[in-house]
């Protein structure tokens, strides 16, 4: 329920607010990036990406989930040079029996 108002709310703002981009990195290997302007946090970004993540494997074919194996966000700082709360995460599809957290 959580990840689906999260997804939802990214969705209403996502022309002003909410950024991510998907490439193939390898064979089987994906990379998001993103940053989210309402949240001070790069793991709340962190997760939004991973919900991503899913749908994009899921898109590949039914029943693949993502392995995350890459993880990296950094918080909302507020100086001279604002930076957003973003985050970047690497990941495989793997059938839904294999994935981790």
């Amino acid at each position: 329920m959580r990840r689906n108002i999260f997804l939802l709310f990214c969705a209403a703002v996502s022309l002003c607010a909410c950024s991510w981009s998907t490439q193939q990195i390898g064979q089987n290997d994906y990379e998001i990036s993103g940053y989210f302007d309402f949240t001070m946090k790069g793991e709340v970004v962190v997760q939004g990406l991973k919900d991503q993540a899913a749908l994009y494997c899921k898109g590949i074919k039914e029943g693949l989930v993502p392995q995350v194996y890459y993880v990296t966000d950094k918080n909302r700082i507020f100086d001279y040079q604002a930076q957003r709360a973003s985050a970047v995460i690497r990941f495989h599809c793997v059938e839904g029996g294999q994935a981790q957290k």
